[in-house]
Formats: structure tokens, C-alpha cells, sequence
């Protein structure tokens, strides 16, 4: 793949602001298109099975964005990405490490500067609905602020081995706030954390579930533990009024919850 003449047609046909970078297995398109975050958008044009492929590296999924993840908004954002996929006839695979990858394919060099357009405003209308709050605001920044801090503190103490917002690859659909690989043993961990008891036990719901069918993956015999952080300074932590939910979270995790006040028990367990 010559990757001067792809640039120069590029330029040509698309953009002339595009500037470029040559990677180890890609050529990087730095678009001029820019996300409401303010945001360059990125392509990767790379050749594999006699196809040209553009694709976006699994940077939406990665976010390499830096979007807020608003996790009461998913439903919203999935039907918005899914009509943009469809808009732009855009395809999506999952790597090995369950990445998400959203790529476009082209007969010839004649049909990149198509693909790139495509992929570059599937982006950005993808990670600006991600950036959009459709949820209360107070429960969104609350949400995203323990998110953050969680993250922080698993990423500063396990480093290498913690993947954040992970999903077992056999169930691809559900993902874990974090899958920690440490000595060939997983460990699963779910948030949960709410301005509102509603939204508390939403999740404490969504971690049951995670819990249920994590248990029935081919990996089971390499989970060592299932558990649970749990925001216990937000207003939505009644352990009393929540009690039958904790009691059902406790018979699909293998430890008690983890109040985050006391997150360095995650030290001990881990």
C-alpha cells in the first residue's frame, strides 16, 4: 500500500487541512473534523485480507474521546449509534481483547477518501451523543465522578493488570466496570453508586445480572472473585430500605460488598 498516494488523494478529494501519520501497521488520518469536546477525529486505513480497511482502532470504544460515560444513557446511545451505522453503512468487530472496532472496507484506493468521510462523521456524531446528558444532572455527575475516582484507584494499584469497562469474550454484551487478571485468576468488579435510592438499586440490578451470567462463561474456573464497590457516601445508599436487593447481590458475589470508605479492603482481596 503506497502510503503517499493515498495521502496525496485524500487531500485532493476530502480535506486538504487532513494531516497524516504513518504507524507500524496503519496510516493515521487526523481529520479536520472536531467533536463538541473538542475532539480531532481519527481514521486508520490499513490493508489486511486483500481489503483495504478504515476504521477507527477502537478508539470509541477505548475512549480515547474522552467522553463522559453516562451509563443511565446507554440505551439512548446505542439506538443513536446503530442509526448511525446505518446512515453511514458502517460495520463493527471485536477484537480478542474485546475491543469494539467500527470500520468501513474499499475495492480500491479510489473508494478511501468515501470511507474516510463516512467514518469521520459516524465518529463525531457518535462521541458527541456520548457527550450529551439525557439523564438528571445531579445523578450523571455523580455517577461519572465515583466512576472516576474507582477507576483511579484500581489503575494506581493493579496498573497492567486492570481493564476498564471490560467484558468477558464470550459474552460481549456485558461489561464490568473493571476485569482485574492477576496471577491467570479474574476478578470481576461491579460499581454501584446513585443520588436516588431508584437509581442505587438499578444498579445493584444490573451487577446481579452481571454476576449471573458471568457464572455460566467458559471462563468460570478462572474467576476468582465477583465483587462489588459500593458508593456508600452517596444519598442513594439505604442499606435498610435496600436490604432484599443486597441480600440477592450477595448470593451472586463471593465477598461482601466493598463500601468505598473502606476500598482498601480491595487490597486484602486482590
Amino acid at each position: 500500500m503506497n502510503n503517499q498516494e493515498i495521502i496525496d488523494r485524500i487531500k485532493s478529494s476530502f480535506c486538504n487541512l487532513t494531516n497524516f501519520k504513518v504507524r507500524n501497521n496503519a496510516l493515521e488520518v487526523i481529520t479536520a473534523y472536531s467533536t463538541i469536546n473538542s475532539k480531532f477525529v481519527s481514521v486508520f486505513i490499513t490493508f489486511t485480507k486483500n481489503k483495504i480497511v478504515v476504521t477507527d482502532s477502537g478508539w470509541i470504544d477505548q475512549n480515547y474521546y474522552d467522553t463522559p460515560l453516562y451509563y443511565d444513557s446507554e440505551f439512548i446511545i446505542n439506538r443513536v449509534t446503530n442509526s448511525f451505522q446505518s446512515s453511514f453503512n458502517v460495520k463493527s468487530t471485536v477484537d480478542k481483547e474485546g475491543v469494539n472496532f467500527y470500520y468501513k472496507t474499499c475495492d480500491n484506493i479510489e473508494q478511501i477518501p468515501s470511507a474516510v468521510f463516512d467514518l469521520a462523521n459516524f465518529i463525531v456524531g457518535v462521541v458527541n451523543a456520548f457527550c450529551i446528558q439525557y439523564k438528571d444532572e445531579k445523578e450523571e455527575k455523580e455517577r461519572e465522578t465515583f466512576r472516576r475516582d474507582a477507576n483511579d484507584y484500581l489503575k494506581a494499584n493493579y496498573t497492567d493488570k486492570v481493564k476498564l469497562r471490560s467484558a468477558l469474550d464470550d459474552f460481549q454484551s456485558i461489561k464490568f466496570n473493571a476485569i482485574i487478571n492477576k496471577s491467570s485468576k479474574l476478578y470481576l468488579l461491579t460499581y454501584v453508586t446513585g443520588s436516588t435510592q431508584t437509581y442505587f438499586e438499578n444498579d445493584l440490578r444490573k451487577s446481579i445480572v452481571n454476576f449471573e451470567i458471568a457464572v455460566k462463561s467458559k471462563y468460570t474456573d478462572l474467576i476468582k472473585e465477583r465483587l462489588t464497590i459500593v458508593n456508600d457516601t452517596s444519598d442513594g445508599y439505604l442499606p435498610d430500605k435496600s436490604a432484599f436487593i443486597f441480600e440477592l447481590l450477595r448470593e451472586k458475589t463471593t465477598r461482601e460488598p466493598v463500601k468505598w470508605t473502606e476500598k482498601e479492603r480491595l487490597l486484602e482481596l486482590i
